[in-house]
């Protein structure tokens, strides 16, 4: 799918605010300090038919405090037609207010059956909300876009809704 205007002007505006404010929030709730085993399942082609369905599971390490607590992930998509995508990136914890959560990533990977994709190399960023349960256990909702960022001969791109449990040790 193309990245229409209408969402290009939706989604841009939201992000860029995130961030800034994430700059100004409040430090009085603590981060997530510890490292994350994540594990979720999605629907993919979100904007077009909503005929995908995958598997998300992720490792997200501890924050680094010496970079800006940018969180290393490694990110395995197994989709329902036998695709899989493997890719390494970084989260950002952008906001937290009590038990709530909001969360940015951006990762690198490549794709296995890359026909429908139009190239190996993939980009996939994400907005995410996070519930924390307990001290162990918290819940996502989150929003992807993976896309080959013009590397292909052609840039269908697409978009995902995941919902996730994350582990935490």
């Amino acid at each position: 799918m193309k990245m229409t205007l209408k969402t290009l002007t939706l989604t841009l505006p939201l992000i860029f605010s995130l961030l800034i404010f994430s700059l100004f929030a409040p430090k009085s709730y603590a981060l997530p300090q510890g490292s994350e085993l994540k594990a979720g399942a999605a629907v993919w082609n979100l904007f077009d038919d909503a005929d995908r369905y995958a598997m998300h599971v992720a490792y997200i390490h501890k924050p680094l405090a010496q970079f800006y607590d940018l969180r290393p992930t490694v990110l395995l998509i197994n989709a329902d037609q036998g695709q899989h995508y493997f890719a390494a990136g970084i989260a950002k914890d952008i906001y937290r207010y009590k038990d709530f959560s909001i969360r940015a990533a951006f990762h690198a990977g490549i794709v296995d059956e890359s026909e429908n994709l139009g190239d190996t190399v993939e980009f996939y960023s994400s907005i995410a909300g996070l519930y924390q349960v307990s001290e162990l256990l918290s819940f996502e909702a989150e929003i992807g876009h993976i896309s080959n960022g013009g590397l292909g001969d052609r840039n269908p791109g697409s978009e995902s809704f995941v919902l996730s449990a994350h582990y935490h040790f």
